[in-house]
């Protein structure tokens, strides 16, 4: 560890080791040894005139330590430990599996704490929560158990990051879409206000900030709220959710917060303490995002038809249950053999275990792969237009790579399709500009507006 230092002046105080009942210090080149306890600690400063503490190069003033991230700090409380039990408490109601387990722990004091009991918690979140939400906190575990680092740190708030920003896109993507669906049906005259915020998410250059999608949030829910649009939410919870989008409310504190910690890690300003802070807010996200656990996501793949004589006719449905099931399995393939047909190279939200009552996401979510007749699954969420060329802009989940969708209007007005799509490529390409036309419709629909795209 370094030397004892002085900041303009102010004395610290060195944490040299800490076990799990002693601080190790180095107080004015003396070696101390004290109590590992806040209280132990903030009567040594006090004696000593000090107001900061040094720990694996960072320096903290002690007015931002308190009693829960000081064990954090000190190595007390692990990564992950407050988050995997405000979870699986808050997905209990609705998830039987955290039910079960709740039930098994309520005599183990600090279970989550023990390994091998925390980790059945973090797999029952993994598999619980929908789609690629779930996916996504399977990575934030997984990387709380890195050895410590300070890229482990820029990891883990990324990570945390990530999550709301995907959960808040998933579930505003719902109800675009599903607002799109009605308009088609019946137009709803949207103010100009309500049309610029709506313009900002097709048009913007730039992925939009927490804030900006806790402001789209707020508008669609005061859209589907209102009585004389009929309109029914399509995640039935969001029907009782207009105080937590109240200005200043819990979840908007929260999401305010986070938008912070973000500005912190684009400018390298962040420390352990804001990690433990990233933890605890995305806990504070998910009391209200928890009944996520009810819903899952498919990728259509493919659709076969089959009708022999004097039968009636069948549809085989190949698909991608998205996410990760009970068994660890991800993104498991599935055929799903019935009379009903589906939305092809769509990737479908749902309430339950039956995916033909769904939303379908697409061009807001895509499956790459299956539009490029690819296996497996790529899961991409729009996020921007290329500044450069007007290309749509998505993310790819995984790894947060960038893949751009540029409309090359390859089918024709006297194309002969049934020549046309012999060649894969073909096939392939018409696909992506599927996805190109389908955002330019439903972006026009929602705006009551025709946008010239001749120039992209």
């Amino acid at each position: 560890m370094p030397n004892e230092t002085h900041i303009q002046g102010s004395q610290h105080i060195v944490i040299q080791n800490v076990t799990d009942s002693t601080l190790t210090l180095q107080v004015n080149g003396e070696v101390r040894e004290i109590q590992n306890q806040l209280a132990e600690l903030k009567a040594l400063l006090e004696c000593q005139n000090a107001q900061k503490v040094q720990y694996a190069e960072k320096i903290y003033n002690i007015e931002h330590i308190d009693e829960a991230n000081f064990g954090f700090l000190t190595g007390k409380k692990a990564f992950n430990e407050l988050l995997t039990r405000e979870l699986i408490q808050a997905i209990q109601p609705n998830c039987t599996s955290a039910q079960r387990f709740l039930e098994k722990v309520a005599h183990i004091p600090n279970w989550e704490s023990q390994t091998r009991i925390s980790d059945k918690a973090k797999e029952i979140i993994a598999y619980s929560f929908v789609g690629v939400i779930g996916k996504q906190l399977s990575k934030l575990m997984a990387i709380g158990k890195e050895d410590f680092s300070e890229a482990k740190q820029r990891k883990y708030l990324e990570k945390c990051i990530d999550i709301v920003k995907r959960s808040l896109d998933l579930v505003c993507f719902a109800l675009l879409s599903r607002l799109w669906d009605a308009q088609k049906d019946q137009i709803r005259l949207f103010s100009d206000a309500e049309k610029e915020v709506l313009s900002h998410r097709f048009e913007d250059a730039f992925e939009p900030s927490i804030a900006e999608q806790f402001h789209l949030l707020q508008l669609l829910h005061t859209i589907f709220s209102k009585k004389e649009y009929h309109l029914d939410f399509p995640l039935q919870e969001l029907a009782h959710f207009a105080a937590d989008l109240q200005a200043d409310s819990t979840l908007h504190q929260t999401c305010r917060r986070m938008q912070d910690l973000h500005q912190k890690l684009d400018k390298s300003q962040y420390d352990l303490l804001d990690c433990f802070e990233a933890e605890t807010l995305l806990a504070d996200f998910f009391r209200h995002f928890h009944f996520l656990v009810n819903y899952h996501m498919a990728s259509i793949k493919r659709i076969g038809y089959r009708q022999i004589r004097n039968d009636s006719p069948h549809f085989l449905h190949r698909y991608s249950a998205l996410g990760i099931d009970s068994k660890a399995n991800v993104d498991a393939e599935k055929i799903n053999y019935i009379t009903d047909a589906v939305h092809t190279d769509a990737v479908l939200l749902y309430r339950g275990e039956d995916y033909r009552d769904h939303i379908n996401l697409f061009p807001f979510v895509i499956d790459y792969n299956a539009l490029t007749l690819e296996h497996g699954a790529k899961i991409c969420f729009y996020r921007s237009q290329s500044i450069d060329d007007g290309s749509l802009e998505y993310l790819f989940l995984e790894d947060n790579s960038i893949v751009h969708l540029e409309w090359k209007g390859i089918l024709k007005a006297d194309t002969d399709l049934n020549e046309f799509l012999l060649s894969d490529e073909n096939h392939k390409q018409l696909n992506l500009d599927s996805v190109v036309d389908h955002f330019r419709e439903a972006r026009n629909c929602l705006l009551d507006d025709a946008l010239n795209f001749d120039d992209l």
